[in-house]
């Protein structure tokens, strides 16, 4: 703890101090939840290989999943997916001293990466080691792992095998989130603004211990795995809360995705403002096409899918035909993202042309003929930022 008698007569220093001693208090705590986490993940695959032994692991775990989402509606943690990564994971820590001296030391994201991508128990360890020492993200593990044994046949396949979007229910992504150092200042500067909610406490105390407590090595490093989706989940932080960060690391694998199609794509902005009737709103991202001569929208959201986004997403587009469109544009096109989960649910709108007058925007996975070519197919879109996300 800091000593607060050295500094009473400067009131700046001793609030300065208690501020920061408040924030590490905080994320010692938020460490020791993700210890005990751990330690709950290793326990129930225990359990589960031990009903696998009675030849019932695979019912036990239906049943367990079905259990649990009622009991815990939206929680990664117990999905069937989940529990077997936790049983995977009691299978390779024989004792619950490993568990605490050296998986937990990294996110759950980090060890279901490690377990799934190496197979060799030492290489496993060197790269655990790895994460401690340098304080990987995600992304820079992933990275670090494919730069040395690159990404195999069978996980390219599983790729484009998970990849269906016409069924709502079916699709499954994880957010792993790739590195773009060109847009790192813009969402640094997003970011700053979104802390300023007042529901974003979790999030902003984390953020200020890293930029400010420095000399505390390992909480230093143990930054990621503080901000990990799947501690956040077991902590049962909102939808509204992790959708803000999320969505500003989501923002860099969509805006780089459609850069890299080469199809005429150009970003306008993120969070881009749109003034109307003296009203402030604000787009998530803003592309415009310029084979096809119009602006496409693109709206995130975190939960589950609701009928009401087609109205957030036709109100936008409605607000860029009449605030942003030319005369020689074509109608505007939208696209919502939303993630639940281990889901990734992609729909298109396009404005219907053939109804009286202007025509609404409507929903629709297909992309009509004259679009053909340019805008890229819900599958390409899932398949193309699963590539990005490297979804296990």
């Amino acid at each position: 703890m800091l000593e607060y008698h050295n500094n009473h007569n400067d009131i700046g220093a001793l609030l300065e101090h208690l501020n920061m001693d408040i924030i590490l208090s905080k994320n010692m705590a938020y460490k020791d939840i993700s210890k005990n986490m751990f330690r709950l993940y290793w326990e129930i695959g225990n359990l589960i290989l031990a009903k696998d032994d009675e030849g019932c692991g695979i019912e036990f775990i239906n049943i367990s999943a079905g259990y649990l989402k009622l009991k815990f509606p939206g929680n990664l943690s117990f999905t069937e997916k989940n529990l077997r990564n936790m049983a995977a994971f009691a299978r390779e820590y024989g004792s619950q001293d490993l568990v605490d001296k050296i998986a937990s030391k990294v996110s759950w994201s980090c060890n279901i990466i490690i377990m799934h991508k190496i197979k060799d128990s030492d290489k496993r360890l060197e790269f655990i080691n790895k994460v401690m020492e340098k304080g990987w993200s995600t992304e820079e593990l992933i990275n670090n792992i494919d730069m040395e044994y690159g990404i195999t046949g069978e996980e390219e396949e599983a790729l484009k095998e998970d990849t269906c979007y016409e069924d709502l229910e079916s699709i499954e992504s994880k957010n792993i989130i790739t590195e773009e150092n060109n847009l790192d200042e813009d969402i640094k500067l997003k970011k700053s603004a979104d802390l300023n909610s007042d529901n974003s406490h979790f999030i902003q105390d984390i953020d200020l211990k890293e930029n400010n407590l420095g000399n505390e090595s390992e909480l230093k490093n143990y930054f990621y795995v503080l901000k990990d989706e799947y501690l956040l989940d077991f902590m049962e932080i909102s939808d509204e809360v992790k959708e803000k960060y999320f969505q500003g690391q989501f923002m860099k694998n969509v805006i780089e995705f459609f850069l890299d199609l080469k199809r005429g794509f150009a970003l306008v902005g993120k969070k881009y403002h749109i003034e109307l009737s003296g009203s402030d709103y604000y787009v998530d991202l803003l592309f415009y096409n310029l084979k096809l001569k119009c602006y496409l929208i693109v709206e995130f959201k975190i939960g589950k899918f609701k009928p009401e986004y087609l109205g957030i997403l036709t109100f936008h587009l409605s607000i860029v035909d009449d605030s942003v469109k030319e005369e020689r544009d074509n109608p505007s096109v939208g696209i919502i993202l939303c993630k639940d989960g281990e889901k990734l649910i992609v729909q298109y709108a396009f404005k219907d042309k053939e109804a009286a007058g202007d025509g609404e925007y409507k929903l629709n996975g297909d992309i009509p003929e004259q679009f053909e070519g340019i805008l890229p197919t819900v599958e390409e879109i899932g398949s193309g930022i699963k590539m990005k996300l490297k979804v296990e």
